[in-house]
């Protein structure tokens, strides 16, 4: 039966690390199933769910990916996963898009973060980023992707959300995010 396999990798930034890993992957006939990676200043991060073969083991997978590790400088993490681990999560409450933005200063992650965590919502996805600057302070952006649960009504977290950002000084906005199944 084939392997589920999780790998994660940060490294400084260069040309040929997606093309080198993903060659590596095919030559051992593996399939990449899901991926997210990112460049974040100067460090580039991956996480790759991969199917690997039955006729390969976990440790042969481990080799030639040592090889990349080693030739471009990145820190990697392989680690196989059971069944459990693979499922695809059923969506579990609605879907919403939260921005936020203002003067950067320590904090504003946690306390968006912590507010939403109390009301029961899973961030699904988060980025940040440094804008430069306006009126002499640089602006922080913030993007966060949740479930909330369907206990928790869209006013409730508007609310919630409006209450953190007069404490934490930024502002927020809300979207509701429609999916669409492919």
């Amino acid at each position: 039966m084939a392997k589920n396999v999780v790998l994660t990798g940060v490294g400084h930034d260069r040309v040929g690390i997606v093309a080198e890993l993903a060659e590596i992957l095919f030559e051992m006939g593996c399939n990449l199933l899901d991926s997210s990676m990112t460049l974040l200043r100067g460090e580039f991060a991956i996480i790759l769910m991969i199917r690997q073969p039955e006729e390969q083991s976990l440790a042969q997978l481990k080799e030639r990916i040592l090889e990349v590790e080693n030739r471009l400088g990145l820190t990697i993490h392989v680690r196989e996963l059971s069944d459990a681990e693979v499922e695809v999560t059923e969506d579990q409450g609605a879907p919403y898009i939260i921005s936020v933005y203002g003067a950067d200063k320590p904090g504003i992650v946690s306390g968006i973060t912590r507010v939403l965590a109390d009301l029961g919502a899973n961030v699904t996805d988060v980025e940040t980023k440094h804008t430069g600057d306006r009126d002499g302070a640089t602006v922080f952006l913030m993007v966060l992707e949740i479930s909330l649960p369907d206990r928790v009504t869209e006013k409730q977290l508007r609310a919630t959300l409006d209450d953190a950002s007069k404490r934490l000084n930024v502002n927020v906005s809300v979207q509701s995010l429609d999916v669409v199944q492919l």
